[in-house]
């Protein structure tokens, strides 16, 4: 199993995948992936989604409407999933959506309950390579919960330092308690998302086989 840290953002994603399906050499032998899945956090777009959700995506589309294909899994295995899974319509957005009524409104326009900004980017390169391709996404903010300008300056930055942090923090005190919010949210959704991709890998993949 490769994981693969892409960065944020559409572009970081676009590099990432690009290295990807080239068939990169490992340890002198060529790499070929046989399941690619876009997993990391989202904003809800809908008000019944909360810290935590899971969504495994069943399409993904763009601001344009654009839809791209997931190919896994190709169906589930009955049973209660825990945590709970999520079937629907994931958004991918060029840029960090903050502010809530703009979030509603993309997901009523576009049938979606969340948005990231890399699933598309990587559903497509998927596409091109010939790749099976999942998407699985956990919500870290909620539709109603709106992020600063500051904040969303900090997180579209490939990495934020400490001097950067603590010199945007001092700009905009109140910077500091989103932050916290933000921590504290991370901090479940990432445990959410653990668990989901667990099962999912069990209850899906052949017994014995190899995710490469």
């Amino acid at each position: 199993m490769l994981v693969l840290r892409t960065g944020v953002g559409p572009a970081r994603a676009e590099r990432a995948l690009d290295w990807l399906v080239k068939e990169p050499k490992l340890e002198d032998v060529p790499y070929r992936p046989r399941l690619v899945i876009s997993a990391g956090y989202s904003g809800s777009l809908q008000e019944h989604l909360k810290i935590g959700d899971v969504i495994l995506a069943n399409e993904v589309v763009d601001l344009d409407g654009g839809r791209c294909p997931i190919t896994w899994p190709e169906e589930l295995p009955a049973g209660e999933w825990r945590p709970p899974l999520i079937r629907a319509r994931i958004l991918t957005a060029e840029r960090l959506i903050g502010d809530p009524n703009e979030k509603r409104s993309l997901g009523n326009r576009l049938d979606a309950v969340a948005v990231d900004m890399e699933s598309a980017v990587i559903a497509r390169a998927c596409s091109r390579a010939g790749v099976p391709f999942g998407c699985v996404r956990v919500i870290s903010d909620e539709v109603q919960t709106p992020v600063s300008r500051e904040l969303i300056s900090l997180l579209s930055s490939d990495r934020v330092s400490p001097l950067h942090a603590v010199t945007a923090i001092l700009g905009s005190p109140r910077l500091a308690l989103e932050m916290g919010r933000l921590a504290r949210a991370t901090r479940l959704a990432s445990l959410q998302l653990g668990k989901a991709l667990g099962e999912l890998l069990t209850l899906t993949l052949p017994f014995g086989a190899q995710l490469e």
